[in-house]
C-alpha cells in the first residue's frame, strides 16, 4: 500500500468517524424532543437549564470522538433523557419508564426505514446508498427528523398545544411497535422464500399495511385529543357564562338591597338625631353598632383588576361568608390579562371550589389567593387550612377518599389550562395548610 493510498484510507476513516459522531448527536436530540413532546410529564420549560444540559452532552460527544471511547456512546445518546427528567420534570419515576417508548419511537421512525428499503429492493446497503454503511443516509434522516421535531416543539409552545401521550396511548404504541417488528422480520424471512416479483408485492403490501395501521392509530389519537379539547373548552365556556349570569343576578339583588337601605337610612338618621338631641348617648351608640352590622354596609370583595377573576371571587366569597370562611386576596394580578377569561374562570373557580370544600371542617378556616409578577414567570398561589395533613405523592393527592374528593375535583381541568400556557403547578401540604403553586412562564 502506497503512502497516498494510506492517507486516503485514513481520511475516509476520519470522515466516517465524523459522520458517526454527528449521527449520534442527532440521535440524542431526536430522542430528547420525542421524549419532551410525547412522553415526559410535568416538564417545566426552563430553557436555560435545558440548553445547559444539551451543551454538556455535546461536549461528551466531542470527548468520545477525540478519545474513541465507544463504550460511552450509549450513555451519551440515552443519558440525556434521565438527566432532563431529574432536573426539568416533576413526575420523575413515571418519566423514567417513558424513556423506553421514546427510544422505540426513534427506532420505528428513524432506523426501521433504513433497513426496510434494502429488504424490499434486495440490495445491500452499500449498493443502495453508495457508501460502506448506513452512516451517511442515517445522518440525513436524523438531521431531517431533528429539524422537524425542534420546529414542532417550538410551534407547540407558541400555539399552546399539548402532545403528551396518555398511558393507554403509550401502551397502544408499544403494541404497534411489536407488530411492526414482526412485519419487518416476516419481510426478511419471506424474501428468501419468494421470487423477486412476488417478494416485491408482498413487501409493498406489508409496508402499506404497517403505514395504514400507524396512520389510523395516529389519526385516532389526534381526533380523540381534539374532541377532548373541544369538550373541555365547552365546559369552561359554560362555567364562565354561568358565573357571569350568577354575578349579574347577584348585582341585581345587591342593587335592590341598596335601594331599600337608602330608604331605611333616612329613618335611621332621624332616630339618631333625636337620640342626640335628647342626650341618649348610650342608646345611640348601641343603635349605631347594631346598624353597622348590616351586611350591606360591611360587604367588600377582593379585587384583582381582572373581570373574570373578580366575578369568580365575588361569587365564591359569598359562599365562603355563609360558611364562615375568610377569603384573602393579595398581590399582583395584572398579568392575568395574558390568559383568556374562560381559562381564568376555570382556574379560579376549580381552585376555589376545592379550597372551600377542603377548609370547611378546619379550625378558623381561611382561603388565601396570592399573585406575583417575577422576572421570568408569573405565579399564582391558592392556599387553605385543612383539618389534617394531606399526603401528596408525585404531585397528586394520596389520602382518604373524603379528602381526595375535596382536593381532586377539577385538578385535571386546571392541569389542561396550565399546560396550555406551558406552565406547571405543584401541590404542597405543610402544617395543615394545603396549597397549589401555579407557574406561568413569560413569553
Amino acid at each position: 500500500m502506497t503512502e497516498k493510498q494510506l492517507y486516503e484510507r485514513i481520511s475516509k476513516m476520519e470522515a466516517a468517524n465524523i459522520l458517526v459522531c454527528l449521527s449520534n448527536v442527532m440521535a440524542s436530540l431526536i430522542l430528547l424532543f420525542y421524549y419532551l413532546l410525547f412522553f415526559a410529564k410535568g416538564f417545566t420549560p426552563h430553557i436555560r437549564k435545558l440548553l445547559s444540559i444539551i451543551i454538556v452532552f455535546l461536549i461528551i460527544h466531542v470527548f468520545i470522538f477525540i478519545t474513541e471511547a465507544d463504550l460511552l456512546v450509549v450513555i451519551a445518546v440515552l443519558g440525556i433523557l434521565p438527566v432532563v427528567d431529574i432536573f426539568c420534570c416533576s413526575n420523575r419515576i413515571y418519566n423514567l419508564f417513558m424513556i423506553i417508548p421514546a427510544f422505540l419511537f426513534y427506532v420505528l421512525t428513524a432506523i426501521f426505514p433504513m433497513f426496510l428499503i434494502p429488504l424490499i429492493t434486495r440490495n445491500r446497503p452499500d449498493e443502495l446508498y453508495g457508501v460502506s454503511s448506513l452512516t451517511l443516509p442515517g445522518l440525513i434522516f436524523d438531521f431531517l427528523f431533528t429539524v422537524l421535531l425542534i420546529g414542532t416543539y417550538v410551534l407547540c409552545r407558541r400555539r399552546k398545544i399539548d402532545l403528551c401521550l396518555k398511558f393507554l396511548e403509550v401502551a397502544g404504541f408499544l403494541v404497534f411497535f411489536i407488530f411492526a417488528l414482526f412485519m419487518l422480520l416476516s419481510i426478511g424471512v419471506y424474501n428468501n422464500a419468494l421470487d423477486f416479483k412476488m417478494s416485491v408485492v408482498f413487501d409493498s403490501l406489508a409496508t402499506f399495511f404497517m403505514l395504514a395501521i400507524f396512520l389510523a392509530y395516529w389519526s385516532y389519537l389526534i381526533i380523540a385529543r381534539d374532541r377532548a379539547n373541544v369538550k373541555r373548552d365547552a365546559v369552561h365556556a359554560q362555567n364562565y357564562i354561568a358565573m357571569q349570569i350568577e354575578s349579574l343576578e347577584s348585582e341585581e339583588t345587591n342593587r335592590q338591597e341598596i335601594k331599600i337601605l337608602k330608604h331605611d337610612l333616612r329613618n335611621h338618621l332621624q332616630v339618631i338625631q333625636e337620640m342626640c338631641n335628647t342626650k341618649q348617648y348610650a342608646q345611640m351608640e348601641s343603635y349605631i353598632s347594631e346598624l353597622s352590622g348590616n351586611p350591606m354596609l360591611s360587604k367588600s370583595f377582593c379585587i384583582t383588576g381582572n373581570p373574570a377573576a373578580d366575578t369568580v371571587i365575588s361569587i365564591k366569597k359569598a359562599h365562603a361568608d355563609n360558611a364562615g370562611i375568610r377569603l384573602i386576596c393579595d398581590g399582583d394580578f395584572a398579568w392575568l390579562s395574558n390568559l383568556s377569561p374562560i381559562d381564568v374562570c376555570a382556574v379560579f373557580s376549580n381552585l376555589l371550589d376545592n379550597a372551600l370544600e377542603g377548609s370547611i371542617d378546619a379550625v378558623n378556616p381561611y382561603i388565601a389567593i396570592k399573585g406575583n409578577d417575577h422576572a421570568h414567570f408569573y405565579s399564582l398561589i391558592f392556599s387553605n387550612n385543612v383539618p389534617e395533613n394531606i399526603k401528596i405523592k408525585n404531585n397528586s393527592v394520596k389520602t382518604s377518599k373524603k379528602d381526595r374528593k375535596h382536593h381532586g375535583i377539577g385538578l385535571s381541568s386546571i392541569h389542561s389550562v396550565i399546560r396550555k400556557y406551558n406552565g406547571s403547578y405543584t401541590l404542597k401540604c405543610r402544617d395543615m395548610v394545603f396549597s397549589v403553586h401555579a407557574v406561568f412562564p413569560k413569553k
